[in-house]
């Protein structure tokens, strides 16, 4: 028999509620961490195309018994918490982490590899750094995992493209912060007519998106460049600027200086998009604004009254503001 005078105890003590509670955090955790290391030891990608049987697990271990116990002590939490399933002989992914193992959920599982790792540091870490007068920098940000993961607003962000790019006729872009350059080659096959120049602060991004560009066959359309945007001379050849997720990449108070200088980019009767988080959204957007808190070089995220002041400070006119995401803090802002 089960004893329970100790449950009643804990429960007349008021720590029986609290330590469930807690107990209750700890599976989507370690959820979390299992998926991300699974995806960067590439567990992931094997068990992805087909079950494991344990005799394969050599490759693993090398035959040491030692490391063989370790790994099936590994595999064995990932079946505790529900990712993986054992019959005995093999090992399969089981119910998301198969999902997230297929490529079209990619963008997801980089959320999780985001929260595994730099939101973890953030909301760990931040405090003993502002403690020492110490600030985050740019490169403490995995630049490929931040491009992979800002993937998961693409259709949010295609349909904003959608209603300020023109669908047909000439249509000069210019992209800022153009990531793996998903968005430009968006716009491009729905206006054949459409040119593009994507600036890029992070090498390792810029690389890849010129690699995808080339992929795409879209060379002769779109253009790749390794630039700050605040470096570069405004000349007014543009039709439609773009800023998608990186407006908290400049400091608040520099920001409509910023939006002055893009605008120099814009031809006569010309446009800015502009997609972001603003502050007041979900969890995962309140540590977005953690991280741009508290970086070097980036800001906080806008308010939403505060943008649109700022945009008219830039000398933009008729300012359209819409919700992307229904009930959460995901806006476009169009403005001419």
């Amino acid at each position: 028999m089960t004893p329970i005078a100790p449950l009643l105890k804990l429960a007349r003590d008021g720590q029986l509620l609290p330590a469930l509670r807690a107990n209750a955090l700890f599976g989507p955790f370690y959820q979390v961490i299992w998926l991300a290391a699974a995806k960067r030891t590439g567990v992931l990608a094997r068990l992805a195309g087909s079950a494991m049987r344990r005799g394969e697990m050599g490759a693993l271990h090398g035959g040491d018994a030692t490391m063989r116990d370790a790994w099936e002590a590994w595999l064995a939490v990932g079946i505790r918490v529900g990712l993986l399933s054992f019959d005995g002989e093999r090992y399969a992914l089981s119910g998301l982490a198969r999902a997230l193992s297929k490529p079209e959920n990619d963008a997801t599982l980089a959320l999780v590899e985001e929260v595994a790792t730099l939101h973890y540091r953030l909301i760990g870490e931040t405090p003993e750094k502002l403690s020492r007068g110490e600030l985050w920098q740019l490169a403490d940000q995995d630049g490929e995992l931040t491009a992979r993961s800002s993937r998961a607003l693409e259709a949010f962000q295609f349909d904003a493209i959608d209603r300020a790019c023109p669908q047909a006729g000439p249509v000069r872009l210019l992209e800022i912060g153009c990531g793996e350059g998903h968005c430009m080659r968006h716009a491009a096959q729905r206006n054949a007519s459409l040119t593009a120049l994507g600036l890029e602060l992070q090498p390792d991004v810029a690389a890849r998106a010129r690699e995808n560009v080339k992929g795409w066959g879209l060379e002769s359309r779109i253009a790749v460049e390794l630039s700050d945007v605040r470096a570069r001379e405004s000349v007014a050849e543009f039709d439609i600027a773009t800023l998608h997720n990186n407006v908290y990449y400049f400091p608040t108070q520099q920001r409509a200086d910023v939006l002055r200088h893009v605008r120099g980019f814009l031809r006569e009767g010309g446009r800015l998009l502009l997609t972001t988080c603003c502050r007041g959204g979900n969890a995962g957007m309140a540590v977005l604004n953690l991280w741009g808190a508290a970086t070097a070089g980036a800001g906080r995220l806008p308010d939403v009254a505060e943008l649109r002041r700022q945009l008219a400070d830039a000398g933009f006119r008729h300012v359209e503001v819409r919700r992307l995401i229904p009930g959460d803090a995901y806006y476009a802002f169009v403005a001419q």
